[in-house]
């Protein structure tokens, strides 16, 4: 990171990752792995640029700030907007730690204090040189901050302009695969020692599966309620409680005229890290299970505590289930109902700042699949 005058400043970020001695890949069994093994392990050593950005303040008019590049992006908690993860060079397994998860994108930020104004244009994905084939982002994203309660609200419009996901079929492409996100958060310290939160948003716009399938009016819901308590202890112990929902489609291939299944595909937090990515990087031997970025919800209890001043503690429990029954056969509504216990999850974590700059972190992780996952 650099500051080049007084009012630009620039940063740049490289990264190598890469799985130990993976020289040797195995190609993933049929059935079981929904993503691929590294591939590119002739490319493992290899340094990649996550961020590559310049900013500018006061540009054109004083409140404005414009960044310009490669960069994260989070608002609010991440609840829409956190991250974008990718595996540039197809140089790990566990995609879901990849350090990699920015945006190519331009941000212009309006600060009116104690008004905050963001507009982002995305460049997701490029496809060929043709304009009807790209996946597109644009955030516009209002935040005010209250002077008592240490408050905040703030209302986004989220659109997402996919024209990749039917990229071969040029003619029906446009519009087929759009999603519109509007929504609002609310937060505040009733005391000192509590933070009251919740969150709201609907989702509207076309959906096609593919190209054989009629175009469907998209209309989901997805939501966010939170609490958390910290007690005023050396050891700074907190507990806090959630419950999101996301909603979800009995049937994936129904032509029914309204889908509501949720798109997820930049949420930061992670709501359990094996559950959260089964059916995304990690199959099941359920056939018709889903992705945990819809047709779920949870109740999430989690906590922390510092023991020792470089020392924290944390742990949380979730449970899992569908907001909509799914079916045995996807095809057919008249099939047998799956159960919608998904399961429960528990995750601990252990960190240690060994300095400021320096810091170990211990996962250990369990999933317990629900009667939703029959034998095996």
């Amino acid at each position: 990171a650099a500051d080049l005058t007084d009012n630009v400043s620039t940063v740049i970020n490289l990264v190598n990752q890469r799985d130990w001695n993976a020289h040797v890949v195995t190609a993933p069994v049929a059935g079981t792995v929904t993503g691929a093994a590294p591939t590119n392990t002739a490319n493992e050593f290899d340094v990649t640029l996550d961020l590559a950005y310049v900013r500018m303040k006061e540009i054109f008019y004083s409140p404005l700030t414009l960044t310009i590049g490669r960069q994260d992006l989070l608002f609010g908690r991440g609840f829409i907007i956190g991250w974008n993860p990718q595996d540039t060079q197809a140089s790990i397994v566990a995609d879901e730690y990849t350090a990699v998860q920015s945006f190519d994108a331009i941000r212009a930020t309006l600060d009116f204090n104690p008004w905050t104004i963001d507009l982002v244009y995305s460049k997701i994905f490029e496809n060929s040189i043709n304009s009807e084939d790209d996946k597109d982002l644009y955030i516009a994203n209002v935040n005010y901050k209250f002077a008592e309660y240490n408050a905040v609200a703030e209302g986004y419009y989220v659109g997402e302009i996919d024209r990749a996901a039917l990229s071969t079929h040029t003619a029906i492409s446009r519009g087929s695969n759009d999603t519109h996100i509007i929504g609002g958060r609310v937060q505040f310290d009733p005391i000192s020692q509590i933070t009251l939160g919740g969150e709201l948003a609907y989702a509207f716009g076309n959906y096609r599966a593919t190209a054989a399938d009629p175009d469907r009016d998209r209309s989901a819901w997805a939501a966010d309620i939170f609490g958390e308590y910290r007690w005023d202890y050396v050891w700074k112990p907190m507990i806090g409680i959630e419950y999101v929902y996301l909603s979800g489609e009995s049937d994936l291939s129904a032509a029914t005229a309204e889908y509501g299944a949720w798109n997820d595909n930049y949420r930061g937090p992670t709501y359990g890290r094996i559950h959260e990515w089964l059916e995304t990087y990690y199959g099941t031997a359920q056939a018709n299970d889903q992705s945990a970025a819809q047709n779920m919800q949870h109740v999430n209890v989690y906590g922390s505590i510092d023991p020792l001043e470089d020392l924290k503690l944390q742990a949380a429990f979730y449970y899992i289930w569908a907001a909509e029954d799914m079916h045995t056969v996807m095809t057919n509504p008249n099939s047998a109902v799956m159960s919608d216990e998904i399961g429960y999850e528990i995750d601990t974590t252990i960190t240690y700042s060994y300095t400021e700059d320096v810091t170990f972190v211990f996962m250990a992780d369990w999933f317990v699949p629900g009667a939703m996952y029959t034998s095996p």
